[in-house]
């Protein structure tokens, strides 16, 4: 057992690089020493465990010895066959024992929802014990559920994505300009969106140079979310059904879905079908955006809308060979949104549909409309203006942006190029 410890943590023989900098880690760093159990949750391969790693540098840097935290990955093998509270005891005690008697222990579980009734040790362990608890997990549902019941008003919860575009700017040495041109980016910078809007943000895809590593990575990941954040978690044996319902969610990304026209498209019952596409939700592959209505009724009556968490995995399972840049785009607004943005977000339809309205507390914030292309065609333009106008007689205290792939010879104040609001 000790054995498996060091595997997993500095004092031991285990590197535990911190890698680049993720954007994320600056906001943990005020609840570094506080009570409140700290929960990174997010899609798979997306990047947790390399923040973990990051809050280790970050309490190295203030004192805290090696010794004093202790790191566990509970899908390590040798702990298959064991996992549950009695496991939780052993690894704890033995790493008071052996390790760290005495002091404040710093506990990095990763993947705890595979250990079951965690809930319960964390909130028993960290009101009696000198301890602060880190924990990752890869289930939406799962966390949240176990983490609102038991620990109600003792945790910090933080979302970590793959690489944002402003991420993957940095690691690539590329520096966008500071200031909003009216002009197009550097050739650089609209390269590397265009990579981004193909290949995504997993950290190990956009770090490779390599195309079939890549697909090979990004392919290795859409099955591994599927099996083990899926089908293993549900006990679903009907994988196939499972896997074309998942492959369809992400080709349709950016476009209205219904659980009657999955159903439909393979023929299952429409419960079966609500429970898959739940399920897949849970995992962090897609969101489904709602439609904005004050009326319960109205909201669950109209379809809604799916956007895929990392467009690496659409490349990877669409059969269409089009990239459709306007549905990439939109995609990546929804992205980015959902990691710097407040509120809820929603689509909305009047005359014309706006792609986001963003409510903060009793009011709309913010109304997004996205416009890849065709800009300069007086028709595209005018619509897509006259919608933010339309949205803007509903919402009258909303900010609108347009953001568009690139800034047309006749401009409108409420136009932001995607690279900037990316950036």
């Amino acid at each position: 057992m000790l054995d498996a410890l060091t595997r997993w943590n500095r004092w031991g023989n285990a590197a535990l690089s911190g890698g680049y900098r993720r954007d994320v880690t600056a906001n943990i760093e005020p609840f570094l020493t506080t009570k409140e159990v700290v929960a990174l949750v997010g899609l798979r391969r997306a990047g947790k465990t390399t923040v973990l790693y990051q809050v280790m540098d970050m309490l190295e840097a203030q004192g805290v010895p090696q010794e004093a935290c202790f790191h566990m990955n509970f899908e390590e093998p040798a702990l298959g066959a064991q996992l549950g509270i009695d496991l939780l005891d052993t690894l704890y005690r033995l790493y008071r024992e052996e390790v760290s008697p005495t002091g404040t222990a710093y506990l990095f579980f990763d993947e705890i929802q595979n250990v079951p009734g965690w809930e319960r040790w964390v909130r028993a362990r960290n009101e009696t014990e000198d301890i602060k608890i880190f924990i990752t997990g890869s289930s939406a549902a799962l966390m949240s559920r176990e983490l609102a019941t038991v620990l109600t008003g003792r945790h910090v919860e933080f979302y970590v994505a793959p690489f944002s575009f402003s991420e993957c700017l940095r690691v690539k040495g590329i520096e966008a300009p500071k200031k909003h041109l009216k002009s197009d980016p550097p050739a650089v910078v609209q390269k590397a969106l265009t990579e981004y809007m193909s290949w995504g943000g997993f950290p190990e895809v956009v770090l490779s140079n390599d195309v079939e590593r890549k697909e090979r990575l990004l392919r290795q990941y859409f099955d591994d979310i599927l099996f083990k954040d899926v089908a293993v978690r549900h006990e679903i044996r009907d994988l196939n059904t499972l896997r074309n319902i998942a492959v369809h969610l992400i080709t349709q990304s950016s476009c209205l879905c219904s659980v009657r026209r999955v159903a439909s498209l393979f023929q299952i019952s429409q419960d079966m079908a609500a429970k898959y596409c739940e399920y897949i939700q849970e995992s962090f592959l897609v969101d489904f955006l709602p439609f904005f209505s004050l009326k319960a009724s109205e909201r669950n009556r109209n379809p809604k809308k799916v956007h895929v968490n990392d467009l690496g995995l659409r490349r990877i399972a669409s059969i269409s060979l089009s990239m459709d840049y306007g549905k990439l785009a939109e995609t990546l607004v929804h992205q980015h949104i959902k990691k710097t943005r407040k509120g809820v977000s929603y689509y909305w339809k009047g005359k014309q549909e706006i792609d986001f309205v963003i409510q903060d507390g009793n009011s709309i914030s913010e109304c997004v409309q996205v416009a890849y292309d065709n800009l300069d065609d007086d028709k595209t333009r005018v619509r897509e203006l006259d919608s933010l106008d339309e949205a803007g007689l509903v919402f009258p205290l909303a900010q609108r942006t347009l953001v568009v792939g690139k800034m047309p010879a006749k401009r409108d104040p409420s136009m932001v190029p995607l690279w900037w609001f990316l950036k």
